[in-house]
This record gives structure tokens, sequence and C-alpha cells, in this order.
């Protein structure tokens, strides 16, 4: 298979729990691009974020493309222009929540400075450290936007399975949702994927999801796992994740993206 592009998700998959970069995943990425390999990471976290984590563990320079937000934007490092696929009506995230307003339930949305809430539970405060954001407390309805790239909802990871089961039976047309964390549960628009903002990147550049190696651990990446030409869950992935695998690594603790790539590129 003639792998161009590997891309790799964040949390759980390239970082180990306490969220770094462990050396021999640093070495290994700069061993891979040596080979003329592009590289990229796939997450659902926002843009700055994520350029801040890359830069802090020392990855950034071995980074060629970056998609956040689930899909709904990516980097493209080259001629560092930023891309939008699809946003979400803000009138979808009220309708999300006043569905399930009845359920021990914050939810964030976040712009350049606030994280919008309307409480603080342990999720949100997660969020507001990761992001580096100010926490702004009032009624989703008070929100002035009209669109936004994705909708978030922290609840107790006990309470996740009845979230993910009414959220199954929501009936349109205009948004989909997925688990990115045991206390997160996300939504964007329904043509939003990892897997599309790849798409139009490898597009961009003369190729297809067919060259693409992509690693991941939950329901976030499905669609990257599934489409792509060889994707990879990690051992501590999620068992949607892996139904749509083709192939298995260590878990993220074991360093399972670098000794993948180790053995696949046949790097020393």
């Amino acid at each position: 298979m003639d792998i161009r592009l590997v891309m790799c998700d964040l949390d759980g998959t390239l970082l180990t729990e306490d969220k770094k970069i462990t050396l021999v995943s640093r070495e290994t990425i700069a061993r891979l691009k040596q080979k003329g390999i592009v590289f990229g990471i796939a997450t659902g976290r926002p843009t700055e974020s994520v350029l801040r984590t890359l830069m802090t563990e020392q990855i950034l320079p071995y980074v060629d493309v970056v998609v956040t937000n689930n899909g709904v934007t990516w980097l493209d490092r080259s001629d560092n222009v930023e891309s939008e696929t699809y946003t979400l009506k803000m009138s979808s995230a009220i309708e999300i929540f006043s569905k399930l307003s009845h359920l021990d339930v914050s939810y964030a949305i976040y712009d350049e400075r606030y994280l919008y809430t309307n409480k603080i539970n342990d999720g949100i405060a997660r969020l507001l450290g990761f992001h580096q954001l100010e926490p702004y407390i009032c009624a989703i309805t008070e929100i002035k936007k009209d669109r936004i790239h994705k909708f978030i909802l922290s609840i107790d990871a006990a309470d996740m399975p009845t979230l993910e089961s009414l959220a199954k039976t929501f009936p349109t047309q205009e948004y989909h949702g997925f688990m990115t964390q045991t206390d997160l549960y996300e939504f964007v628009d329904l043509r939003v994927s990892k897997a599309l903002a790849i798409d139009r990147y490898t597009k961009k550049h003369g190729y297809g999801l067919e060259q693409v190696m992509a690693f991941g651990d939950t329901s976030n990446d499905i669609a990257m796992l599934r489409d792509v030409g060889l994707g990879i869950c990690m051992a501590n992935g999620t068992d949607d994740a892996r139904a749509v695998s083709k192939d298995f690594a260590l878990s993220n603790e074991e360093d399972g993206v670098a000794r993948y790539l180790l053995e696949y590129f046949d790097i020393h």
C-alpha cells in the first residue's frame, strides 16, 4: 500500500493519559518525516488549543496538516490556510439541549476567548483548563451566534449511556453526535467527520484517502478509521472504533502509534 499521509488522533491515541507525547513518539515522527511521509493530527479540539499543545510537546515542526473540531476545520501548514467544511446551526444546539436538559448536563460552546456554558462541572472545568478559555455562564438562548463549530455536552460518565441512547433517537437530518470522552458527547453538522476534512486536504495535494494511514481510539474516529486506506485502532479503543478498523496498535500508554510506525515503515 502506497501510504503518503499518516493522520493521528490526540487524546487516547498519540497522547498518554497524562496528555504528553513521549520521546519515543516524537523521535519516530521525526524519522517518519525523513522518509518523506506527510504527518497530520485529527482531533476534536479547537485549532489554537491544538497548536499550543503541539508546540509544547515539540512536534509542531513535523506536522503538515491539523484537522480540528472533529473535521469542521482543517489547517494546511504548507500555506497556513485554515478551511471549514460545515458548521452547525445555533438553533440546532438549542434544540438538542432542550431535549436533554432534564439530565444533569452542561453544554459547552467555544469562541476565540470564551467557553459558554450553563454550569461548570468536572468536564467543563477540564475543557477550560485544556483550552485556556474564560467561562461565560449563561442560558443557551442568550448566545448571539448564528452558527458554531460544534456543540459539546458534559455529563457524569455513569450517565453517558442514557445520553447516548437519547441522542440516537433524535429525528434530524441536520446533525449527528458521538462520544469523544467518557464524560463528553459532541454534535456537529451531519456531513462533518474527520474523514471529510482529510479528504479535502488530500485532494488539494493530488491524492486520495486510499493513501492515508490513520490512528484513532473512539467514536469520533469511526469515519476516519473506516474510510482511509489503513485505519488502525488503539488497544484502548472503544468497540465501535475497533469494529471498523483494518488493524490494531498497542495502547496510548505503550507508545502504540510509534511502535506501529517503526515496524510498518521499517524505521531504524
